[in-house]
């Protein structure tokens, strides 16, 4: 059966105001918000949801400056009225990637601010500098979208629109243009498995 993205959005702290770790805000959510009861996205059946199988994937985080991988388990859900699959993901990730909002985020104020050069921000980073700049526009092309929808803010830099980021502009923009903020694809990515449900908490 094809499998779906569903996205829950219940968090409304500022990003950087979050004080767990990614891999903790992963957990937190993962003990809170595995219930079946969500409504399907295809059929829409509430109260449907069985849990079906599960499969591991990458987390890429900060810890002390560095990034750190982790191994964590996604859990998934099929539909008992259409068949579909859904797997849950925390709003500490983007879909179909390995690096954590946050992580990306955090790369890129360090761009934006302009405090080292392109080559140090990307080696304490641990990605390419090819990956940097494909964030770079990813963010540009999806601060566009929202600034379009919400004109009164396109003043704002970069680095104001990051550290202004919060659980009302992520469930907005989803709503708006039904993918996560910088989420590069729908589906099929190789990072990550397709189908998968985004589930921020109040996590703080």
């Amino acid at each position: 059966m094809i499998a779906t993205m569903i996205q829950i959005f219940s968090i409304f702290c500022k990003l950087n105001q979050i004080s767990l770790s990614d891999r903790q805000w992963v957990e937190k959510e993962t003990e809170s918000l595995l219930s079946p009861d969500h409504a399907c996205p295809v059929c829409h059946a509430h109260g449907s949801l069985s849990p079906f199988a599960s499969y591991t994937r990458c987390l890429v985080e900060r810890e002390k400056g560095k990034p750190a991988v982790h191994e964590i388990v996604i859990k998934r859900f099929q539909c008992r009225s259409c068949g579909h699959t859904h797997a849950r993901v925390s709003s500490a990730l983007v879909p179909y990637s390995s690096y954590s909002l946050r992580f990306i985020l955090q790369t890129l104020r360090d761009y934006f601010l302009g405090r080292a050069c392109v080559q140090y921000i990307c080696d304490r980073a641990g990605i390419a500098v090819s990956t940097l700049y494909r964030w770079k526009n990813l963010f540009i092309r999806h601060k566009a979208l929202w600034m379009e929808a919400l004109k009164e803010l396109h003043a704002a830099r970069p680095v104001e629109f990051v550290e202004n980021m919060d659980g009302h502009f992520l469930q907005n923009f989803y709503q708006t243009f039904l993918l996560s903020f910088l989420q590069s694809r729908h589906s099929g990515h190789p990072e990550s498995s397709p189908g998968e449900v985004k589930t921020p908490s109040a996590a703080t």
